[in-house]
């Protein structure tokens, strides 16, 4: 049978920060270059010269008898004679000869033939197009109303993927974990009708929600929250329960939300992420006090387990509760745990929270 102790503590108060930065980037510029090319050359003028030949005739007839009838014209070979009107006169044969050079002769234009190109069946190279899909680094966070007063939490960090991020809800915080694509799916009890929630990333990232629960005032809340392997639970004794009764509502006993709907008791819940080193844990318990219908009271208490982990070691946690009427307690516990020779104890944390006493209605 484990022993219990009783350990007081000072009360205190508690803020919390927090900071949401930004990141902005910026592109790059491509520059070009152009080439000039030479001038063609042009073609060498021509290299030869245009030949003249010219040749007077000896066998021309220095008189010639008047012929006042058919004049004619006569043409032998090269030579031209013309004929001379009326009077006869002394004539003059020229001959001339012109010679091109080759190349200013006009070259015969041939055709070309028209030759069909093959067709090749090659195969067209598959070009690969690489698409730049920009991501939003930004989370979001969306905020829904859930059953028994609570919260669901969709949040989406692209850029966080299987990172761990902190929730904070009117002073409570707890770590949470996103998957392998950056989401994350939470059930917050809410502690405020205009719930308003936090997930804040390491670097500065960090989303906001809010949305308003419209059956808070059905409900009285407890909330123990320490950071680490402290060993540290919120217990509940419903009525005239003992350690380790039914009624003894605590972490390994929780109760389901079927005992709130049906007003017979509360029902417990741990948030955190356990398997992150340091992390920031949060014990939660829910009574349906604006349901129950008859007397009752509900004992709770902090408590501590003393184990080897612990032992002698600094031990820091902190309460809150929250009444149907939006009404906010928090006290800070920081104690020195017991030496070693106690493991196995319990330590029950006095004044961390104010009993519930229900009248009947």
């Amino acid at each position: 049978m484990s022993r219990i102790r009783q350990i007081g503590m000072a009360a205190g108060t508690f803020s919390v920060a927090l900071g949401i930065g930004f990141v902005m980037q910026n592109g790059d510029a491509l520059a070009s270059r152009f080439g000039n090319d030479e001038a063609p050359e042009q073609p060498a003028p021509f290299s030869e010269a245009i030949q003249q030949e010219t040749a007077v005739s000896p066998d021309i007839a220095t008189e010639t008898p008047l012929v006042e009838e058919d004049p004619i014209a006569v043409a032998q070979g090269s030579v031209i004679t013309s004929e001379t009107p009326e009077f006869s006169k002394p004539e003059t044969t020229v001959a001339a000869a012109v010679v091109l050079p080759e190349a200013a002769k006009v070259p015969v234009v041939q055709e070309a033939p028209v030759q069909l190109a093959a067709l090749e069946t090659e195969t067209v190279p598959t070009i690969e197009e690489s698409a730049t899909v920009e991501v939003d680094c930004v989370p979001v966070m969306d905020a829904a109303v859930g059953p028994i007063a609570s919260v669901t939490l969709s949040v989406s960090a692209p850029c966080h993927a299987s990172s761990a991020f902190t929730v904070h809800h009117q002073g409570m915080m707890f770590t949470a974990m996103t998957d392998d694509t950056g989401t994350a799916e939470l059930s917050v009890p809410a502690l405020a009708e205009v719930a308003v929630v936090i997930a804040a990333f390491e670097g500065g990232d960090g989303a906001v929600a809010t949305t308003t629960v419209p059956d808070f005032t059905n409900y009285d809340r407890a909330v123990l929250q320490w950071q680490g392997d402290e060993s540290v639970m919120l217990s509940a004794y419903e009525g005239d329960a003992v350690f380790g009764d039914e009624n003894h509502i605590h972490m390994t006993n929780p109760g389901d939300a079927n005992r709130v709907e049906t007003a017979t008791g509360g029902y417990l819940i741990r948030l955190g992420e356990d398997s992150v080193e340091k992390a920031l844990m949060a014990e939660v318990y829910t009574f349906p006090s604006g349901m129950m219908g008859s007397d009752f009271e509900v004992t709770l208490v902090a408590e501590a387990e003393i184990t080897a982990g612990n032992c002698g070691q600094e031990l820091t946690a902190q309460s809150l509760q929250v009444s149907p009427t939006g009404q906010t307690s928090a006290l800070d516990l920081t104690m020195i745990m017991p030496e070693c020779d106690a493991v196995g104890d319990f330590l029950i944390l006095q004044n961390m929270f104010e009993d519930l006493t229900l009248a009947s209605k």
